[in-house]
């Protein structure tokens, strides 16, 4: 019998369309011994996903009349707690029904500050407070057994817009990897390396600066110092140079490889041109792992984290591509050189405070599951017994998305698309260029097919 045999189950509630939430659950559920149970709330369609077997089942529009079949499930499922990691609308929608279902605990982990305003993703900055919005959260949030946070910096937003409320800082962690995984840099791009290389690293949306990366390398013209994008932008995912000699973009990688590619591009710092304020990042926590300083915006986690333990620099909070362009330009004059050299040297990339460890985040968060979670008998949950509860809420079939055959396989069989997934991305590269056709797929499958992409996230 395994120590997860011995715990009540955890389910875990999310709305995210994969990035760093997805790698938070999907690293609780590896590393903090009890069974996890992920529902993934989707539009038309929810999933519930066993995540140790990898079996999906999809629920048809769950609702107040499915509330008995849903306590069955849970009750068989042993589910002791429930935690939460979003406060959108349908994120307290199904957990109004849980609880409607079942007096189980939960706790709740806000990632971002989508708390603060519903659409903080779409704002330039800081998101001012939405007052009808927040009251809702609120009355939700007061429900919690615990609420965590990531960074000092969203404890601090917490408390100016919602004070009632007592928060815990858990700051995400990151696996230590015994070795770089050695990796090689495309031939193109060694043929017309500048000799000084920035990376910006992850998936880059409007929020984390894309608008910015044309009229940076711009403003980078006539110097030496040349942009890589590790990862992909909204516009752009394939590899290739976009500007020879100045601006290249790498494509999507896996967590381990990054600080190989950061090797064999030879970075030497990493960029990061967020609009909204980050919660905590990961990709910081990595590119520091790799032994690579990082310049970075003054407000948010990024600026906090920068500022307690050097590392960096910090460019001032709205600061545009030609801010960043004249640093990096100075950074890399022959004036600064030894600043650069000493910046680098405060980097420990086995500083436990500097970059959290996943074993810390999950000693602390399974914690909280213990401290507030429900006792279960030692016996494991019962599968033919859950399954039979929640017929009433399966979705009888998958129709209605337009989307071809083999994706509806692979929505029902994960092990067959993780087999198939490196073919699949590049068959169904051209649904991402096509936002509207790629936005019919459910989620479960948009989830699967850009999980790679997304675990840059951050």
């Amino acid at each position: 019998m395994t120590a997860a045999d011995t715990r009540s189950a955890v389910l875990h509630l999310t709305a995210a369309a994969g990035g760093g939430v997805e790698r938070y659950i999907r690293d609780l559920a590896a590393s903090v011994p009890a069974r996890h149970y992920c529902w993934h709330i989707g539009a038309g369609l929810d999933v519930l996903e066993d995540i140790a077997v990898h079996r999906f089942l999809p629920l048809a529009n769950p609702s107040n009349g499915t509330a008995d079949s849903l306590a069955r499930w849970l009750r068989a499922s042993k589910i002791g707690m429930v935690h939460v990691h979003g406060v959108d609308e349908a994120s307290r929608q199904r957990l109004a029904l849980i609880e409607r279902a079942a007096a189980i605990p939960w706790i709740v982990t806000l990632h971002d500050l989508s708390f603060v305003n519903p659409k903080a993703f779409e704002l330039p900055a800081l998101p001012k407070p939405d007052a009808a919005w927040l009251e809702e959260v609120a009355k939700a949030l007061a429900r919690a057994a615990a609420i965590v946070v990531p960074s000092e910096f969203l404890r601090g937003v917490v408390r100016r817009h919602l004070p009632d409320l007592s928060v815990e800082v858990v700051a995400p962690g990151v696996a230590a990897y015994e070795s770089a995984i050695e990796q090689i840099a495309p031939a193109e791009f060694i043929a017309q390396r500048p000799r000084h290389m920035v990376a910006v690293v992850g998936a880059i949306g409007p929020h984390k600066g894309s608008a910015l990366l044309a009229d940076l390398v711009t403003g980078l013209a006539g110097s030496d110092v040349g942009l890589v994008v590790i990862g992909y932008t909204d516009t752009e995912i394939t590899r290739g140079w976009r500007v020879p000699g100045r601006y290249y973009v790498h494509g999507a990688y896996l967590d381990a490889e990054l600080a190989g590619l950061l090797a064999a591009y030879r970075v030497e710092v990493a960029l990061f041109m967020n609009r909204m304020p980050e919660s905590f990042s990961y990709t910081l926590s990595e590119v520091w792992a790799a032994g690579i300083p990082a310049v970075v915006p003054d407000d948010g986690a990024l600026g906090e984290r920068v500022a307690k333990h050097g590392g960096g620099w910090r460019l001032p909070a709205g600061h545009g591509a030609a801010a960043a362009a004249e640093l990096l330009r100075q950074l890399f004059s022959p004036e600064r050189a030894a600043e650069r050299a000493r910046v680098e040297s405060q980097i420990d990339p086995h500083d436990g405070t500097r970059i959290p460890t996943l074993a810390a985040m999950s000693r602390e968060i399974d914690a909280l599951y213990q401290r507030f979670g429900l006792a279960r008998s030692p016996a494991g949950g019962d599968d033919d017994a859950g399954r039979e509860a929640l017929e009433p809420l399966l979705a009888a079939n998958l129709d209605g998305f337009a989307f071809r055959k083999e994706l509806i396989r692979l929505a029902g069989e994960v092990v067959e698309l993780k087999a198939a997934a490196a073919t699949l991305f590049e068959e169904n590269r051209r649904l991402a260029d096509d936002k509207a056709a790629f936005d019919q797929l459910p989620l479960l499958v948009r989830k699967a097919l850009l999980r790679k992409v997304f675990r840059a996230r951050r």
